[in-house]
Order: structure tokens, then sequence, then C-alpha cells
């Protein structure tokens, strides 16, 4: 396509630059930068190789004026010794202690030696007591209190050197004088340190001098801004003015030192002060002062960075000029390039092709060759696009108004959830309340400030001080989680029962502490349970007592009989050919009959008396304060109702009709299960007449027989316990949601003499009587150990599930015998469940729950038989330490076709979840149950359909 050749018109404007110079001055400003960094590096690396090398030079200098003095008191030592050692002194002192003249004769012909050749100040001679026998010194020499260090070494016998610093700092020498093999005396030499000034000098190329404190400000060596004076110094001319400078004095720790860089007269000198160790001078000791000159070594290192700067600063401006060289026709094609880009935000795609003149002839491309190409591709693809955003616009709006739509919804969801959530601080101050919170307090968002979180809810006793507690322990940091139940009043005076979630919100070091609190309204829960509880006490079928409520409240009336002396009466009640019932129409239709049946015999009870569903086809009526008379008239009256009852679902020939028991009882001693069991024997008597009748219980009847029946199974369960006739069969227990066998259930039989197997039910209540069924229980444990020992030796391991009785509970020496069947691998207790039955654990809960805890402490889990037949109470599943609750069979039988049953299974499903307890449902019969069972959330499912009771285990 022909493009016309564009000459882009002139820039004016003062804001405008160049991309060339910007790119210059950026370039520029970096090679600055860097050199700059390179150049102080540089400086920073000579500086510190420099101090490094002074602190060095330090030390040797340091080192060298201490051993220079060392070395000068070591010769005055010496000559000391020398002049100690003189056979004249000895003699002299051992002559006469008392007298000085004759030391005096000796020593007067060696002073002038020792001023002149060894430049000695003083002498003095000591006598052994310490007294000075004679003294030479300079006139310029003051009098100096030497006794201290003359008796020290007349006392140790050994000579010493040291340093005394007052108007002038001289060194002393001592040696002791040995005479006859004792000390006679002592010799004391004393020498100006002029000589160590001069001799450090002339050794390091430094100067050396000595700093006393000034005691007058008119002498021309003062330092009267400092308080010192100099004693000696090296080339004073030079270095007195130096020292004058100094305002202050660094401070010099005792027998340590410091230094200071100091410029004087255009030249630059490390001044280091030493701390002359004179420990016997108060208050302020003398300083050795080391001058040395660092000009040159400065001006090396500023010079040698001053060429670097400049040979760097050359190199740059040499590259910046080649760059501005090279670049300078490339960014001509390109500014012309961007000069058109700005023509296609304004949709001049025409034009901007136009303005755009790629090279004709080019020998190989470059990145401006392919802007060019691109701006030009571009052109068209925007053309394009533009077209296909009109075309989206539309579309693009309502993907916005979605989004708004779901955003909105989000907010919704989060502040309608039906969930109370709040935050606090740790004194209970509510920080912010959701809508839901708002919504049951009766607060609005205006009163939340200065509310507290104990406005909101109402302990019950002493639950106000556990929540304050738990609260106190959640803001400390020992908590990170509690979980407690309140009463929560509305303002419009309205309670729910609340579970609270508490946890500690993470937040910075150093905020204040906050608390999340989330509740869950739990009230038509609450509701649930007590309906739970109804049907727990109610047979769900008939609405009758159960059989564990009528056996309560038939042992109340006992008692009321015996503390009144009135009579009542219990009419054991059997259906007549209710099998056939079943057999022939279904267990729907027997279900029919049995709650007609329940409603026909309440109508002919008073109010006052007690109905209840003892078994399958089997009801109790309990009559108060009712004789022998009056009980047979309500039996006959009973099957009158029931055989006027017209049942679809029976023969037109088939007559409803019940055999009754009758059991007359008084202030006569006589417990539940003795009156149940001869309302049971009458009533079999009144079965063997035919039915359709009744028959009335006497003193003695059926003992005979049932003496003989328990001594008969007596003798059995003996006779096997001793021969080894006690077998175990496995039952599966099937995990629901994995679709997979769990655990097994060990259920024990009695093996015949023929063979035969004996079903627990045959035996079991004359073993729990007897006390025998301690004895079975440990046999099943036995016989379940030694399996899961055989299993675990050949790599399988299985959880196996064991029944105890209520006896064994109480068995002190139980425990220690699980312990010991499992000694060989204690690790096998892990796979272990003992189940007892509901009624078992409440019938005596302390020992229940202290048994309970100590079986868990050896490692095995726990399980609640039975639960539902008992007393029934959702508080014994969180009061009991136990693992799994086993929903009794006659709730999960009926489970398809009884919404009752439902109601109690559900509930319990979820409260023992809520108690993070698991749930096994028994007698598990067909694929319906059990999908309901799954929909109810309830765990583990055990029965024929799942598998029945075998030997071995798979």
């Amino acid at each position: 396509m022909a493009v016309d050749r564009y000459r882009p018109p002139a820039r004016s404007g003062l804001r405008f630059l160049s991309l060339k110079w910007k790119v210059l001055l950026m370039l520029g400003g970096v090679l600055l930068s860097v050199n700059s960094a390179l150049s102080w590096l540089h400086f920073q690396d000579l500086t510190s190789r420099f101090e490094l090398q002074r602190a060095a030079t330090r030390e040797r200098l340091m080192a060298q004026a201490f051993a220079l003095r060392s070395e000068f008191g070591q010769r005055l030592q010496a000559l000391a010794g020398m002049l100690a050692a003189l056979d004249d002194l000895r003699s002299g002192l051992t002559q006469n202690e008392g007298t000085n003249l004759l030391v005096l004769q000796h020593f007067d012909s060696y002073w002038s030696a020792l001023q002149l050749d060894f430049g000695i100040d003083s002498m003095q001679v000591y006598a052994r007591s310490g007294q000075p026998l004679a003294d030479w010194r300079n006139s310029s020499f003051a009098e100096v209190d030497l006794d201290a260090h003359v008796r020290t070494v007349i006392a140790h016998e050994r000579a010493m050197h040291w340093t005394r610093c007052g108007s002038l700092c001289t060194q002393f020498a001592a040696a002791p004088i040995l005479a006859q093999g004792r000390v006679a005396g002592a010799v004391v030499l004393g020498s100006s340190l002029a000589d160590v000034v001069v001799s450090f000098n002339r050794l390091s190329g430094a100067d050396l001098g000595v700093l006393t404190r000034m005691s007058q400000t008119t002498d021309k060596n003062a330092l009267p801004r400092l308080g010192l004076r100099v004693v000696g110094l090296s080339r004073a001319e030079r270095n007195l003015p130096l020292l004058e400078e100094l305002a202050t004095l660094p401070t010099v720790p005792a027998g340590g030192s410091s230094w200071r860089l100091v410029a004087h007269d255009s030249s630059q000198f490390e001044v280091s002060f030493l701390s002359l160790d004179a420990p016997d001078v108060a208050p302020s000791p003398a300083l050795l002062v080391i001058i040395d000159d660092v000009t040159d070594a400065l001006a090396n290192i500023r010079k040698s960075v001053w060429n670097r700067l400049q040979g760097e600063f050359l190199a740059s401006v040499l590259a910046l000029l080649l760059l501005a060289l090279l670049v300078n026709a490339p960014l001509q094609r390109m500014t012309r390039a961007v000069r058109a880009i700005p023509l296609l935000g304004r949709s001049a795609f025409a034009e901007a092709r136009a303005r755009i003149i790629p090279r004709g002839r080019r020998f190989v491309d470059d990145e401006i060759d392919s802007l060019d190409e691109a701006a030009i591709a571009l052109s068209y693809r925007l053309e394009t696009l533009e077209r296909e955003v009109e075309a989206h616009s539309a579309d693009m709006q309502g993907m916005l108004q979605r989004i708004s739509i779901e955003r909105d919804f989000s907010r919704s969801l989060l502040d309608t959830a039906q969930v109370i959530i709040l935050t606090q601080h740790a004194d209970g101050r509510i920080v912010t309340l959701n809508r839901y919170g708002r919504l049951l307090s009766g607060w609005q968002e205006d009163d939340l400030p200065g509310k507290r979180f104990f406005e909101l809810v109402c302990p019950e006793g002493s639950a106000g001080t556990v929540i304050h507690q738990a609260l106190q322990r959640i803001a400390a940091g020992d908590r990170q989680h509690v979980q407690l139940e309140s009463i929560l009043i509305g303002t419009n005076g309205r309670s729910y029962e609340i579970t609270w979630n508490h946890s500690r919100l993470s937040g910075r070091p150093g905020e204040p502490v906050m608390i999340l609190s989330v509740g869950i309204d739990h009230t038509e829960r609450k509701r649930a349970e007590l309906h739970v509880s109804y049907l727990a006490e109610h047979d769900p079928l008939t609405g009758l007592a159960n059989r564990q409520h009528f056996q309560h409240e038939l042992d109340q009336a006992l008692v009321n009989a015996r503390l009144t002396g009135l009579d009542g009466a219990l009419l054991y009640l059997d259906l007549d050919g209710f099998k056939y019932v079943n057999d022939l129409s279904g267990h729907q239709a027997g279900d029919s009959l049995l709650r007609i049946v329940a409603t026909e015999v309440s109508h002919v009870a008073r109010a006052s008396d007690l109905l209840g569903r003892l078994g399958g086809d089997e009801l109790g009526v309990l009559l108060h304060e009712c004789d022998r008379e009056g009980a047979v008239q309500v039996a006959e009256k009973i099957n009158q109702r029931l055989a006027e009852i017209r049942f679809a679902g029976l023969g037109a020939k088939h007559r409803v009709s019940a055999s009754i028991g009758i059991v007359v009882f008084s202030g006569a001693r006589m417990d539940v299960k003795q009156l149940l069991a001869n309302a049971d024997i009458a009533m079999y008597q009144a079965k063997s007449k035919g039915g359709a009748g009744w028959h009335l219980y006497s003193e003695g009847e059926g003992v005979q027989e049932k003496m003989q029946s328990r001594l008969y199974w007596e003798e059995a369960i003996n006779r096997a316990l001793s021969e080894n006739r006690l077998i175990v069969h496995y039952q599966p227990i099937l995990d629901i949601h994995a679709r997979q066998v769990s655990h097994y259930e060990a259920l024990v039989r009695i093996q015949g003499s023929d063979g035969s197997l004996i079903l627990p039910g045959a035996f079991m209540e004359v073993a729990e009587n007897s006390g025998l069924i301690r004895e079975i229980d440990r046999q099943v444990i036995r016989l379940v150990g030694r399996r899961m020992h055989a299993l675990s030796a050949v790599g399988r391991h299985f959880k196996f599930s064991i029944n105890l009785s209520g006896l064994s509970i109480n068995d002190p020496r139980l425990l220690a015998f699980i312990r010991d069947e499992f000694t060989r691998n204690p690790l096998l207790l892990a796979n272990v469940v003992f189940e007892i039955t509901e009624t078992a654990a409440v019938s005596d809960f302390p020992a229940a729950r202290s048994f309970i805890h100590a079986v868990r402490e050896l490692g095995c889990a726990f399980s609640l038989d039975d639960f539902g037949v008992g007393f029934s109470s959702f508080n014994y599943i969180k009061q009991l330490p136990i693992d799994y609750v086993k929903i009794d069979g006659s709730f999960v039988r009926t489970l398809v076709d009884s919404p009752d049953d439902q109601v109690f299974v559900r509930a319990l499903a979820e409260v023992a979840r809520g108690f993070g307890k698991k749930t096994v449902a028994e007698f598990v019969e067909d694929e319906r149950t059990l999908n309901m069972l799954r929909t109810f959330g309830v765990d583990y499912a055990q029965g024929y359909h799942i598998g029945k009771p075998r030997p071995n285990v798979d």
C-alpha cells in the first residue's frame, strides 16, 4: 500500500524532552552514581585498611613504650642490685646498724659517677628496720615517701621497680642488701623517665610524652584546658602547641588507652593516651602520650580517590558520546512510529498507517523495523477489534449485571446465615454482631457499643462463672477452642438455647485479644429431644408405656402398696394366634391389630391405671388399688371388647382374644422381676386352657418347675465351662458410608453334648441370676483374645466387640484379667470394643462410668448396647465416656414403616454425632432399612442383611 512521506511538526513546550536525552541523562546519572559508589567503596576500603594499619601501629607503639619503660626499670633494678652487693655497703651495715656515717663515706665516691654515667637522680640506703640511713638526690628532685615499697623489698627479699608520678615522673628500683645470709637493708635508686622519652623517639620515629596532674598554672609546660602538665616530651617545640589545642581529654580506663585524631598546623596527628600503671598514686595517675604524624597517609588516600574519580568521569563522558552517536538515527525512526501511535487511539487507523514510514532497503531487521510492522498490524487489528467491541459491549454489560447480582447474593447469604456470629474483647465487650444475632437478641446495630456478652446470655446456676473462666483461658492462650451452652434472652422475653463455640482470633503482637463466638440455635433440637425422651418411655407403635417404663412404674406401685397396705393387680396379656396374623397378612396388618387392641384395652382401664407393651404381642395393665374381684372383672371386660373387634386382615371366623395372667399384690415382699415372672406363669396357665380367658396366680404356683429349670441350666452352664464347650460366633458390622465391614461382634453359644448349638436366650437369664455370667464373660474374652493373637501372627488384624454383663463391671479383678490376656501383644487392645447394655450402665451409673474410664485407659473402646429400651436419656450419652451407641433393634426392625421410629433414630444419630459418638443400628434386615440409616447419618449397621454369625472371620 502506497504511503505519503510524513514529516512530523516540531514539538514545542518546556515539558518535552527527547528520549535520546532521557536515555543519555539517565545513563549518565547511572554512570555517575556507579562511579561515585565505586569511588566511595574505594575510599572506604582505603580508610578501612588505614584504620586496620593504624590499629596495629597503635598497638605496636604502645607495646614499645611500655617495653622501653619496663626495660629502663629492669636496668635500674640491676644497678640497684649491683650496689646492694658491694662488700663495703654490707660490712658497713653489719658493723653498726644505727650509724649512717660509714655508709655515707662508702657511697659518696659513687654518687657523682651514678649521676653522670647512669642518669640517677636519687639514691637512698635503708636499714633492715626500714629506717633511712643515707640519702643522695639532685637539687630539683623532691623528697618522696618510699617506705611501703622498701618494706616490701626487705620483707620478701626480692628486688622490684616501679613508677612514681607527682610533679615529676620517676622510675624507682630497689634491691635488698644481704649480709651473712639475711637482709641487712635496702638500696633504692630513682631516675627520670626522660631517657625513655628520648629512646622511644629514636626507636619508633613517633613522639612520646609524660603527662601528670597540674599543680600550678604558671608552669610553661602546663595544659590548663586538660588540667595536666607535660613532664617530658620529645620534639616539644611542635608537640606542645598541639597538646595545648586539645579542649578535652578522651576517657582513659584504668590500665587502658584511648586515641584521638587531631589537626594541627595543616597536618593530621594521631594522639594516643595510655594510663601509666602507678597504683600507689591517687587520685589521678600519670598518662603516657604517643604522637604520630599521619598526614602523608591520609593525603595518599585522598589523592588515590580523586584520581579514580577523574578517570571514571572521563570514561563516562566518552561512553555517553559514543552512545549518543549510535542511538541518534534509530531514535529518529522510532520517533516517527511513536508519533503515529496516538492516532490509533482516535480511531484514525488509515492516517496512522500513512505516517509510519518503514525502511525500504535494509540489510538486517532491527527492533524499530519490527515496531513499524507491529504498529501497522496493530492498526488493522484495532480496527477489527473496535467493531468487535461494539458487538460485545452489550454482553459485557450483562455480565457485569450478573456479577453484581452474585455479589449481592454472597453478602445476603452471609448476613442471612442462621448462625449467631459475634466478635468480642477479652472482657466481654461485643464488637460486631451479625444480622441473625441481632434478630434473636432484639438489639440494633446502634445498641452494640457498651454491650457485653454476659448481657446476651442468661447463665443457669454456675454456668456464668464457667463461661467467664473459659473466655479468660482463651484470652490467656491456654485454650484455642471452647464449646459451651447457654440461654439467650431476647428483648421480647423469648429464650433460645444456644451452643456457643468460642475461639481466639489471631492478631499481631500488641493488639487487643479478640474472641470469635459462633452460636448455633438448637432450641428446636431440644424440643425434638423431649419428644424423643417421650418415645424412649413409650412404645412407638401403640403409644403405650414401653417395658422399661412399665417396670419402673410397677416398682413404684409395689413400694406404695407396702406403704399403704392397699392391694394392686397386674394383668399380663398375650394375644392368641397373633403369629398367624403376621404370617398370613404381614407385619403391617399385625401392627395395625396391635394398635386397635391397645385402644380397646385403654377404654376398659381406668384413667389411673397404666398400660404398657411388654413384648411383641404382650401387653401389661397395672391396676392401682384393685382387689382380686376387680382384676378378674377387668380381664373379662378386656376379652369382651377384643371379641367385638372386626379387622379386615382377619378371617371371618377368627376372633381376637387374649390369654391374661393376673397377679394381685399388696404389702408382701415382692420385686418387679418376681411379679412379672408370676404374671407370665399365670398367662401361660390361661393359654394352656385354650386361650381367650384368664388365670389368677396363686402363691407357690409354678415354683417347682422354675426351680428345676434353673438347676438344669446352672448345671449345663457349669458343665460347658468345665468341658470348654463355650464357643464364639462372629457377626460382621458394616461401616455404612465406607460400605465395608468395620469389625465383628463376638456372640457366645454353648455346644451341646450332641453337637447342637444352644443360643444365649436359653441360658443367659439363669447365668445372670446365678452369677455364672462373670465366668462366661471371662471365657469369651479369653477365646476372642486367642483368636486375635492367632490372626495377628499371620498379619491379619480385625476389631472385635465383646459383650459384658452388668455384674462384670463391678468385678474388681476383671481389668487385671483383661490386661493379662493381652500381655503378649498389648497393642491388640486398641482393636477391642466392650459393650454393656444401657440398663446395666444406668443401674449403677458411678461404677459404670469408673469401669469405662479404666477400660479406655487400657486402650479399648466402649459401646452402649440396646439404647432406647432402657432409661433412654441422652444425658447418659454425654456423661458416659463411650465411643459407640447401639440403637436397639426394636426401633430398626420396623424403621421403614414407622414414622415414630424414624424420628427416634434420626434424633439419636444427630445427638450422638453432636457428642462425638458413633452409632450402630442392630437388626438390619433389608436394603431399604440400610439406605434409610445412611440418610439419617447412622455410622454402622448389623443384622442378617449384613451377615449372620459364623464361627470364622473372613
